[in-house]
């Protein structure tokens, strides 16, 4: 399938894109669809993914979902999602909408239409229903990468508008696809993840997240170690680590600034804490003396 342009981990979990549309095409060996297996990602960008082959499971705000061929799911910016299996064949197209387009766009119902579809966020489509949406991706990413066309702009936002009715209307008469039953233990692991992804750069600590989720710190830590093998402080510290390393290397900030952004009292402290999970020291890694 040809590929419009290879964004998928900034929709899914990466850096946000600078561009209001991206299309991209995404498979087993480029990469899962929503990242790294059980690293839960809160969304920059919200979307459209429609899968074309084979299937992955998911969690999409604490909601368990499995995607097959001729599925559709439909991101919100600020979701948080963590990947549970993919399969090999696996393989679809999607398109990133920057949360900056909606601004644009004044659409009547959209409150109740955003509420039903985040509510139920995956949904089958028919063959012509799939071939229709993706051809309309493809159109608005085309004709949004037109820079030199004086009506740019208003031309992607009437394709989008477009997709939103046509999007909308799917959902309306369509049928969701149903989320999976979850155990107990599963889904205190899945909560944790969750609250994790949302608070690591504020909290650090398993008592933390013991207390908010109601259960004893020993509790919560079996139940983690149990589930991924890994315990909860490596889990917390992976996602501090792994947002240090692209502040790091994906930007003009200083240590000093990355520091505060991730809520260290002050740099000392966390390099630190970088050097006791990575081996170096923050500017060591930025100079890529590793």
């Amino acid at each position: 399938m040809e590929t419009v342009e290879s964004a998928g981990s900034r929709l899914f979990g990466g850096a946000a894109s600078d561009k209001l549309f991206y299309g991209f095409s995404i498979n087993s060996s480029s990469g899962r669809m929503f990242g790294e297996r059980d690293v839960s990602r809160r969304l920059s960008d919200g979307g459209i993914f429609i899968c074309l082959r084979g299937e992955s499971e998911f969690f999409l705000d604490l909601k368990n979902y499995r995607l097959k061929a001729g599925d559709m799911c439909v991101t919100f910016p600020f979701s948080i999602l963590q990947t549970v299996s993919t399969s090999n064949d696996f393989e679809g197209f999607g398109m990133g909408v920057s949360v900056e387009l909606f601004h644009d766009i004044q659409i009547p119902s959209l409150t109740d239409y955003y509420l039903h579809i985040k509510n139920n966020p995956c949904i089958s489509l028919s063959s012509a229903e799939q071939e229709m949406l993706t051809e309309l991706c493809r159109q608005m990413v085309k004709k949004y990468e037109r820079v030199d066309h004086p009506f740019r702009m208003e031309i992607v936002n009437s394709l989008f508008k477009t997709l939103y009715y046509e999007i909308a209307a799917i959902y309306k008469r369509g049928k969701p696809v149903i989320q999976g039953a979850v155990l107990r233990k599963e889904m205190l692991f899945r909560k944790f993840l969750f609250l994790a992804a949302q608070s690591y750069r504020q909290h650090r600590e398993v008592d933390y997240y013991a207390r908010e989720l109601c259960v004893t710190a020993r509790y919560l830590s079996s139940v983690v170690k149990e589930k991924s093998g890994m315990s909860a402080t490596k889990w917390i510290s992976g996602m501090v680590i792994r947002q240090a390393k692209i502040l790091l290397k994906d930007s003009h900030l200083s240590v000093q600034q990355v520091a505060d952004a991730l809520n260290f009292a002050n740099p000392s402290f966390f390099g630190q804490y970088f050097k006791k999970y990575t081996g170096i020291t923050p500017k060591k890694f930025r100079d890529g003396k590793v």
